[in-house]
């Protein structure tokens, strides 16, 4: 494995994405990430439900429908402004080739806009054909390094931090194994088509397995051709040290943080602009799903980090039951265990019970911190919940909704210009109970890491192993 990292020129940092990415691939987290990222100040809608993803015929048949096929127009457009698929006659086509079908995804972002994404249906793709299965993974930044990120902008008074977007980012990737893909001409575009026509791709569009993966191998292409850096820690972070200045990018699929001093923040943008065509969005307002607001005094800078528009989705799409609310995100010594004789949710509350305890997964990561303990015990019952389980993840959404304006709050000590030679300062601290769950018997460690008083670290984890001792 190491041998072949070193050939390929993949870091362990890559390998240990893919396989993070790989094994934690599944519905429940591709909803999450749906109905969050992209979503952090909202303002363009009344109840969160309007945010859901519609397919082709649920859209036509909403009261938007108008407003959707002028979309779809606009999503040929943006095909045709990356040429990214050739007109072939059927019986042109190679004998055996199999013709793969697509679908739309057609969703209100929260600003109101309306936005519809054509996507290959990637499920039919054959491993060998139409994708080689060692080249479909992507990794994005990690969470960890955000945060280092957005402490060292509150520390240097004179950095700024802005949002460069990639458009239609996976339409300017490439592919890169000689794969040919045809699809059948989409719904809704038919009037461009002449019937015994299908449609050859030429870039791999949204919903191809490799998509993401030869957009990201472009991406670093790009960067590393204007002489910046990969961190060999974060295979998202980019970075260059030019007369003693500290310049730095962060990706995100397409949406990339970068942060400096302002001369150098203008020359990184020009950079990668010369290898894609971005959308300039402006100072960092919001980032992964999350609203950030930076507040610059003379005693020093404050960063906090909420997410308003996944707090009011727990209320919209939630029956919570009413009351006082809880004042802790659980109960005092909670341990949630499946009970023997226990009543099991039936299918309906089993998807309520997942989407739910993804949303706070998700919230947990980015901005309540304080209830990552109390989801750690909601996520490890998944795949069989129990009554008493929604019971306890309803308990933490009232406690979020009751407290909807805390979040995690970056406000480091010290000041810093920039420059190399600065001596950041970390402490942190850790503990665990022991073997508080009766039913397997497994510890559960919990720790926080800060970096000039600011957090960067926290977690609570229940230990792989059962141990004999703290």
């Amino acid at each position: 494995m190491q041998a072949r990292a070193e050939v390929s020129g993949i870091t362990a940092a890559d390998l240990q994405y893919m396989q993070q990415m790989m094994d934690h691939l599944n519905e429940d987290d591709v909803q999450a990430d749906v109905m969050g990222v992209g979503a952090g100040i909202g303002g363009g809608f009344t109840n969160t439900a309007e945010l859901h993803v519609l397919n082709y015929k649920q859209a036509m048949k909403s009261e938007d429908r108008e407003e959707w096929k002028k979309e779809v127009k606009n999503e040929k457009n943006r095909f045709n402004t990356y040429n990214a698929l050739t007109p072939v006659k059927r019986n042109k086509v190679p004998n055996g080739t199999k013709i793969m079908t697509s679908t739309w995804a057609m969703k209100r972002k929260s600003n109101g806009k309306l936005r519809g994404r054509l996507n290959l249906r990637g499920f039919e793709q054959r491993d060998g054909e139409h994708f080689v299965s060692t080249s479909i993974s992507s990794p994005v930044t990690n969470a960890t390094t955000v945060r280092i990120a957005l402490t060292m902008l509150a520390l240097c008074p004179g950095w700024i931090a802005v949002i460069e977007d990639v458009e239609g980012a996976f339409l300017q990737g490439e592919f890169t194994d000689g794969e040919e893909i045809y699809i059948e001409v989409p719904q809704g575009w038919e009037e461009y088509c002449d019937d015994d026509t299908v449609l050859l791709l030429n870039v791999p569009i949204y919903g191809t397995k490799q998509g993401a993966s030869c957009f990201y191998k472009k991406l670093v292409k790009t960067v590393k051709g204007k002489m910046y850096q990969r961190s060999p820690a974060d295979p998202c972070l980019y970075y260059r040290w030019k007369e003693g200045r500290l310049v730095m990018m962060l990706s995100w699929i397409d949406d990339n943080l970068i942060m400096g001093y302002p001369e150098d923040v203008d020359q990184f943008r020009k950079d990668i602009e010369a290898g894609f065509k971005c959308k300039f969005e402006g100072p960092l307002k919001e980032y992964v799903g999350s609203k950030i607001d930076m507040t610059r005094r003379e005693s020093g800078t404050e960063i906090k980090i909420t997410q308003p528009v996944l707090v009011q989705s727990l209320e919209d799409e939630f029956n919570l039951p009413e009351g006082k609310p809880p004042k802790v995100p659980a109960t005092a010594g909670q341990i949630l265990i499946t009970e023997p004789g226990g009543v099991n949710l039936d299918k309906k509350g089993t998807k309520t019970y997942r989407s739910g305890t993804a949303k706070l997964m998700y919230m947990m990561q980015w901005s309540r911190p304080d209830i990552y303990n109390a989801v750690r015990g909601l996520a490890r019952h998944m795949a069989m919940p129990q009554e008493r389980h929604l019971k306890a993840m309803q308990g933490c959404m009232r406690y979020v909704l009751a407290t909807r304006n805390r979040g995690l709050l970056i406000r480091p000590e010290g000041t810093w210009n920039g420059r190399e030679g600065y001596k950041f300062r970390i402490h942190g601290r850790s503990d665990s109970d022991y073997a508080a769950n009766i039913q397997d018997r497994r510890s559960i460690s919990g720790g926080r890491t800060f970096l000039n008083g600011a957090p960067v670290v926290f977690r609570s984890a229940t230990q792989r192993f059962v141990t004999l001792s703290v």
